[in-house]
């Protein structure tokens, strides 16, 4: 009975351990979104190159519509030149602007084009410069949920001081194996 017990507590105390550590699949899926950021960060003017809206009225104004040319040029540089997205990404950026062009015609006269009133690659309206920081955090708290060739990556922010487990934000990356590699499926996205 003591073995059976010893043996239990033994198994608890390494499955919470293990827990606590990611193992090397998820931490290749945790890299891959760092490498993405630092990529982006390095290459932010040619993400930014791409004019894959604009506005019909004078000055760039409402109504506004994607410019789907663009958009097809855009996807060509992430197949060609963003080794960290795929198939699965592109197809999930096309759902975007689809969004946002159902947007545009039901509110033409909105004076923030919708999905693009912030940084789209970064999850935030701040600058790579900052956002970057926020996300690779060695005080964030990260998690990696693998199900068969899917996976989610979510960062838990950093607690300031004061703060307890529960009032921590979260954020979720989607992944996607694509011919045997981990890939981006989506962009950085708030889970609250």
């Amino acid at each position: 009975m003591r073995t059976i017990f010893f043996s239990c507590l033994f198994f608890c105390c390494t499955a919470v351990a293990q827990g606590q550590k990611l193992s090397a699949e998820q931490q290749q899926i945790k890299q891959t979104f760092f490498s993405f950021l630092k990529f982006y960060q390095k290459n932010e003017k040619a993400f930014n190159q791409f004019e894959l809206y604009k506005g019909k009225g004078k000055d760039n104004a409402p109504p506004y519509r994607i410019q789907w040319k663009e958009v097809e040029k855009y996807f060509a540089f992430l197949r060609s030149k963003v080794p960290m997205v795929g198939a699965a990404y592109i197809a999930a950026e096309r759902k975007h602007f689809q969004q946002a062009e159902k947007d545009f015609k039901a509110y033409p006269e909105e004076e923030i084009p919708a999905g693009f009133d912030y940084d789209r690659w970064a999850g935030g309206q701040e600058s790579i410069q900052y956002t970057i920081k926020w996300y690779t955090s060695p005080k964030n708290k990260y998690e990696v949920v693998i199900k068969e060739n899917t996976a989610t990556l979510r960062i838990g922010s950093e607690l300031y001081k004061g703060a307890e487990e529960n009032d921590r934000s979260w954020s979720f990356v989607p992944f996607v194996k694509e011919k045997g590699k981990w890939k981006m499926a989506d962009n950085v996205y708030p889970a609250d």
